[in-house]
């Protein structure tokens, strides 16, 4: 199972080609920039979608065409020099593994803006908990994956689980848990990341 680095890892690549695609926009007037976000989530490349389509290249020929990409050319210089070091990250993964992070791109892009916006919360949040706190919750959010609704609820609410982590950290997987991007999303019950 894809662990949440690898899902941190894709939600930061898909962050920042939304964040690509967003910078082309201007100031518009309430009514035409509803129109115009119609037009351009339409225009936009889906997430993953450029990393589909070179990652077969060598990377000296993925570099060439990410310098010579519109959307890059438009991030400012910091954005630039992540994009291309979550690249190499990219290309050292294994197959299997650039497949499940191209998956997950894609899944984050179906999110809505408000889906998006806790997405991005929860990761700024799980940034902040010390590693091994972080170890603990996945291996706390793989198995109350596999678990249905009602059991994943009742697991969460019980005694020995609220004394093993804080309120804060059960929200935080609960919240992580509701997304619609991961393992079993789509699948009967709440979707999962």
């Amino acid at each position: 199972m894809l662990k949440v680095r690898a899902i941190s890892f894709a939600l930061g690549l898909a962050l920042a080609v939304s964040a690509g695609a967003a910078a082309q926009g201007g100031p518009h007037n309430s009514q035409s920039q509803h129109g115009q976000r119609q037009q351009d989530h339409a225009q936009k490349p889906k997430a993953g979608e450029w990393l589909r389509k070179y990652k077969g290249m060598p990377p000296a020929e993925q570099q060439k065409a990410l310098r010579n990409d519109p959307q890059f050319q438009s991030l400012p210089p910091q954005r630039q020099e992540r994009l291309n070091q979550r690249l190499q990250e990219f290309n050292q993964m294994p197959p299997e593994k650039q497949e499940r992070v191209l998956n997950r791109m894609q899944q984050f892009d179906a999110l809505s803006p408000q889906q998006k916006q806790q997405a991005r919360s929860l990761q700024e949040q799980f940034r902040a908990v010390p590693p091994e706190r972080q170890r603990q919750m996945r291996i706390a959010m793989r198995n109350l994956r596999q678990m249905n609704p009602q059991q994943r609820e009742q697991v969460m609410n019980s005694p020995r689980f609220r004394s093993q982590f804080s309120d804060q950290e059960r929200g935080m997987m609960k919240g992580a848990l509701d997304l619609p991007i991961g393992p079993g999303a789509g699948q009967d019950g709440p979707p999962q990341p």
